[in-house]
């Protein structure tokens, strides 16, 4: 029974995140927008990367209509989320958010819900309304814009994106925190990537971008300087700091970008999960977790290296202690095994096959980014170069 708490400390309550109100608050009033024009807006749920709502237009009349005719709407409210610039009003993002705009099959326009005049900026995207900058794009809202009498543009849009093509690439977008990791909730994240990696092992074109939360402020940030006509010393000086934050950053999501490809495509890794997207979302979260070399409580670590006479390379991964007391049920021998190192003869393929999905293949996927570049190979021929499945790797105590 759950004991009912009357007072107490705050700090023992959920805590919402700084944009969670402000945020619901943007679309709110667009909704409420688009409502008033006669159209029809659905808000999206789940795994949306940078679409908040769909648009769809009417036929109007007295004998109204859904007419299949939809707008893919991103909604960003409050005085940061826009710089006022040379140019404007203007909205900075990274050049992966503006990919995923330009692809999408639907048309997308960006607005803007300015909390001071309640106005509704916004514009279309397209390739020539976005900018290229210094460290990713822009699009230029134009201050006199006002979503609530644009219904005439709101058509034209609509009817403006092509049919998509068949043979676009199928890109898995994995909206990712520097400090919190992965920020899709459980189900969405396995079974997304699930769909993603038999996609690609049936030989679709397949790519994965992780977008970093934390990266559209900088570059947002960053460029917002460049864009000031007369810049002083101080502001060039915080350009040139936050130029290598965000470099870091970019770093960071390029070599998770390497080891999610792998952990998804590569045929011996996917099938230690066969169709078991659970597990493989927990794989993706402890691949991608904050501080990886960090140990969690209860937590036992092991290496792993592939042969009795080859020590090279070695993973280093984590194994819950229930796991481990499980494993030495198996054989008393099993214990012993692991304290002789490589004259040992304990197996990865020896420990529950759960364990090695969620644990070992995703610290062996970032392994064998490592391994290709000190051999200057592609990512894809590392494991094959080390001929050895991932289940016949040795195991010892760290």
């Amino acid at each position: 029974m759950v004991k009912r708490t009357t007072g107490g400390n705050n700090d023992e309550l959920p805590e919402l995140g700084q944009n969670a109100i402000k945020g619901q608050l943007g679309e709110a009033l667009v909704e409420s927008a688009i409502l008033e024009l006669g159209q029809l807006y659905e808000r999206r749920t789940g795994l949306d990367f940078g679409v908040d709502g769909v648009i769809e237009l009417t036929t109007g009349g007295e004998r109204d209509r859904a007419t299949g005719r939809q707008i893919g709407v991103q909604v960003k409210r409050g005085l940061s989320v826009v710089k006022r610039t040379r140019y404007g009003f203007t909205r900075y993002c990274t050049e992966a958010h503006a990919n995923y705009w330009l692809r999408h099959s639907l048309p997308i326009i960006v607005v803007h819900s300015d909390p001071k005049t309640g106005q509704l900026r916004w514009r279309h995207v397209s390739a020539e309304t976005l900018r290229r900058t210094s460290q990713g794009y822009a699009i230029d809202l134009p201050a006199e814009s006002n979503l609530r009498t644009s219904l005439e543009a709101l058509q034209a849009v609509a009817d403006s994106r092509p049919p998509p093509s068949a043979t676009r690439d199928r890109t898995l977008t994995v909206p990712y925190s520097i400090q919190h990791g992965v920020r899709i909730g459980d189900p969405e994240l396995g079974l997304a990537a699930l769909e993603f990696g038999r996609a690609a092992i049936r030989g679709a074109s397949c790519r994965v971008v992780v977008e970093t939360e934390e990266e559209p402020d900088l570059v947002a940030t960053i460029d917002a300087i460049r864009d000031v006509i007369e810049t002083t010393a101080d502001e060039r000086r915080d350009a040139i700091a936050l130029e290598d934050t965000l470099h870091r950053f970019r770093k960071q999501s390029f070599r998770l970008q390497r080891a999610l490809m792998l952990l998804l495509t590569e045929q011996a890794l996917v099938e230690a999960f066969g169709y078991r997207d659970q597990l493989l979302g927990e794989a993706i979260r402890q691949l991608t977790k904050p501080n990886s070399h960090m140990r969690e409580r209860g937590d036992i670590a092991l290496n792993a290296w592939p042969l009795f006479d080859r020590e090279i390379p070695v993973v280093t991964f984590d194994v819950p202690s229930s796991a481990m007391d499980e494993f030495y049920a198996q054989n008393p021998f099993n214990i012993a095994a692991l304290r002789l190192g490589s004259a040992g003869g304990a197996r990865v393929g020896d420990l529950n096959p759960e364990v090695v999905a969620t644990r070992f293949v995703p610290s062996l996927a970032r392994r064998l980014t490592d391994f290709a570049d000190a051999r200057e190979i592609h990512d894809k021929e590392a494991l094959a170069s080390i001929g050895v499945q991932p289940g016949m790797w040795m195991i010892g105590l760290a």
